[in-house]
């Protein structure tokens, strides 16, 4: 069992909640939501935690769960390695393309990992517990979206 207070965590890991569901749901008051949600389900699971990951990092992964299941999805299955299709992208003089474009034109899987490597700051490790991926398919995927985006800006 966890032995720190509700406020301590709260104070601790609420920030990194409602950034991780933001990024997922697009939308502040859900993402409020979300951090009430996700420490509700925390408290009532927390008998059931059994050290095998950080404390965070299991905290991101029931907001991945909840959020996935606010947006009526399940969670993204990854695709094949093999069937990954390069993007073609023409950009004409009258189009203005901004950073949230190019990341609006990712996969909701994609979005993720960008999400949480770029703007959160995980360490790869932290992004295999999060996401249940191993090392290795982390990073070969994070590499292939770079690929993707660096094409989409070319």
């Amino acid at each position: 069992m966890i032995k720190l207070e509700f406020k301590e965590l709260f104070k601790l890991y609420s920030t990194d909640i409602f950034n991780y569901s933001h990024s997922l749901l697009k939308n502040r008051d859900d993402a409020k939501d979300a951090v009430q949600d996700v420490f509700v389900r925390f408290f009532e699971t927390q008998n059931s935690f059994r050290g095998e990951c950080s404390v965070k990092t299991w905290l991101l992964v029931i907001t991945r769960n909840y959020c996935y299941r606010k947006l009526n999805k399940t969670l993204p299955q990854i695709e094949s390695l093999e069937d990954e299709t390069p993007i073609s992208y023409e950009e004409t003089i009258h189009q203005k393309i901004t950073v949230d474009d190019i990341l609006d034109s990712l996969k909701p899987d994609e979005y993720e990992l960008v999400y949480l490597r770029e703007y959160a700051g995980y360490s790869y490790n932290e992004i295999c517990d999060i996401l249940g991926m191993s090392l290795e398919n982390v990073k070969i995927r994070l590499f292939r979206i770079r690929q993707k985006l660096k094409r989409i800006i070319e």
